[in-house]
């Protein structure tokens, strides 16, 4: 399965990072290799996240060690296509973009 990560998902992660690499860089680190671990594991069973009740077909997925969810849907029989990494304090915010 392939991931595609939309532009805004591109920014989000972008905007993640910077706050976190200003608090401290292994931060930065950790919150990438946290969502390299989490896009592994869409890729390996990608209909593993629940699917958003009243935004089908978008799927959440969480973060294990910080505190963001992926919005994602399957797209084409063999892309998944991420559509923003949001905070979860903003997520009820971020299934209206």
């Amino acid at each position: 399965m392939k991931l595609l990560l939309r532009p805004a998902a591109v920014d989000d992660i972008r905007t993640a990072r910077d706050h976190y690499a200003d608090e401290d860089p292994r931060l930065d680190e950790q919150l990438w290799q946290d969502l390299d671990r989490l896009f592994a594991r869409l890729e390996a069973f990608p209909r593993s996240a629940p699917i958003v009740a009243g935004y089908e077909p978008v799927r959440r997925a969480v973060l294990r060690r910080f505190p963001y969810v992926v919005f994602y849907r399957l797209t084409e029989p063999d892309r998944i296509d991420v559509l923003r990494v949001i905070h979860t304090a903003r997520s009820s915010d971020a299934r209206h973009t």
